[in-house]
């Protein structure tokens, strides 16, 4: 409910001016059209499963070396965006500013390839479940940005939102850890709300797990593991931006 009266406050506070421009944006978002369309947009050809962009050519499958030899436990990942430049500054605003006012303008983004990429997941409707925020960090940042996406992507699609899983207490920050670690660790710092599997079960649901970033693909392999252990049918997922070649440094 807080959350629901600070949006609505922060759409008195701020009204539809494009962060980056200036200008009046008709469509009631917080970045005009013409800034969008400097955002780098994440094209074929990528990986079939987990959606890196392509350097080179790929296995026979459509997936990446990666993917290919240790395959995520995710079908499908996607992403609008590169995170980089502009819309890098936005989403750090989003994220550690207290920019929530620019959640319904990101998820209106991630809706829009949703329709136009209607072959993503399988066409299939699916339950949007965020990556979740352990408790103390909600209380300290005031939302979790991955919920506030998932909740208005949900009312843009028409789609169910279940919060069913909890990130257990945790000292290390992941963004300190190499790729390899982040695997190893996101398997012990994620786990499922039981009491609230018990009132939105997942058995037998297609999934798709909302976060704002796609960086190495720990937390998503770590989170969509999970699930299907819950009995998803199967789990995709979406994030507004991804970090390219994160993993080449």
């Amino acid at each position: 409910m807080l959350a629901g009266i600070f949006r609505e406050w922060t759409s008195w506070v701020y009204p539809f001016v494009c962060e980056l421009c200036g200008c009046r944006c008709p469509d009631g978002r917080y970045v005009c059209p013409a800034c969008r369309k400097r955002f780098i947009p994440i094209e074929p050809p990528f990986c079939a499963v987990c959606g890196e962009p392509a350097e080179g050519s790929f296995i026979p499958g459509g997936m990446c070396a990666r993917c290919a030899v240790d395959a995520p436990s995710f079908e499908e990942a996607r992403a609008v965006y590169v995170n980089d430049g502009e819309l890098r500054e936005l989403l750090l605003s989003f994220k550690y500013a207290g920019a929530l006012h620019l959640a319904g303008t990101f998820a209106g983004m991630m809706a829009e390839a949703v329709r136009e990429n209607r072959h993503w997941f399988g066409g299939r409707e699916c339950l949007l479940v965020p990556v979740p925020m352990h408790r103390l960090k909600l209380v300290r940042r005031g939302y979790n940005q991955a919920e506030e996406l998932a909740v208005l992507l949900g009312k843009e699609l028409g789609w169910a939102v279940s919060r069913v899983l909890k990130r257990l207490p945790d000292r290390m920050p992941q963004a300190s850890l190499a790729r390899e670690q982040r695997l190893r660790h996101a398997r012990k710092i994620y786990a499922v709300h039981e009491s609230r599997l018990k009132r939105r079960p997942v058995r037998g649901r297609d999934i798709l797990l909302v976060d704002d970033v796609f960086t190495t693909g720990a937390t998503a392999d770590a989170c969509s593991r999970l699930l299907l252990r819950a009995g998803a049918s199967s789990v995709c997922v979406l994030t507004l931006a991804r970090t390219h070649h994160a993993w080449h440094g």
